[in-house]
């Protein structure tokens, strides 16, 4: 699945250096509770909601007492990632029912990251409504659970989407890091979050979590990626 894919050999060794750097493992909904945002607390999420979300990661993250927060595509729960441009045809499952529950009856948190993975920009207004609004609404009623956060398909959020996700009832929207808000204050409501990629070291890790050179060199890095992920949003438009 490209370069966002993690062999769980490496996720494990991530973690490990986290907790062993001193980091706390929150949901989104603590990392917000959190008023003088300690700076010791990290929040792990996924998007997509794969099913090897539960298969692999799970098992690691349970091993530290680790919950995270899983982004759910509502219109694809079990199915699979027929909405994704795929070379060769290869096919991925999306987490079940059954994998959801698990996960949040120890703790994990779902977010909603829309119900067709449809990107937002382009969309009419009533059209983003309906994918903010029906898939907050179907997660929440299906998994009695509180849907507090949605998560960016393709990772860029504009005043509009903040806007309507807000009127939705979202208390936050994640996004990539904006290359534009480096050195600037971020949008109300908006929650910024660096990817992890199968090419990036426990050093790039470690810039991540930097304020310095380090931390802009993996935001120029996200934002070129992202960049390049337009082609996907392009291919699925022609379909």
């Amino acid at each position: 699945m490209g370069l966002t894919c993690l062999h769980p050999r490496q996720f494990s060794k991530q973690i490990k250096f986290l907790a062993e750097e001193g980091f706390r493992f929150v949901t989104m909904s603590e990392l917000i509770k959190s008023e003088n945002r300690e700076s010791n607390i990290i929040a792990i999420t996924f998007d997509d909601g794969y099913q090897d979300v539960y298969e692999y990661a799970f098992p690691i993250l349970q091993e530290y007492q680790a919950p995270a927060t899983v982004f759910i595509i509502s219109n694809y729960i079990g199915k699979y990632n027929t909405w994704d441009v795929n070379l060769g045809w290869i096919y991925y499952q999306h987490l079940d029912e059954s994998s959801i529950r698990d996960l949040i009856s120890t703790g994990w948190e779902i977010g909603s990251h829309g119900k067709t993975h449809r990107a937002l920009q382009g969309m009419t207004r009533t059209e983003i409504e309906c994918e903010l609004s029906q898939s907050k609404q179907l997660l929440e009623e299906k998994f009695n659970q509180p849907v507090n956060f949605f998560a960016m398909p393709f990772g860029n959020v504009n005043e509009l989407i903040r806007e309507l996700a807000v009127n939705a009832g979202y208390r936050g929207i994640c996004g990539f890091y904006p290359f534009r808000y480096y050195r600037h204050h971020f949008l109300p409501d908006i929650i910024p979050r660096l990817a992890v990629y199968r090419t990036d070291s426990l050093r790039a890790i470690s810039n991540k979590l930097s304020g310095g050179r380090g931390l802009l060199f993996e935001v120029t890095k996200q934002n070129l990626i992202n960049f390049c992920s337009n082609a996907t949003i392009m291919a699925n438009s022609l379909r």
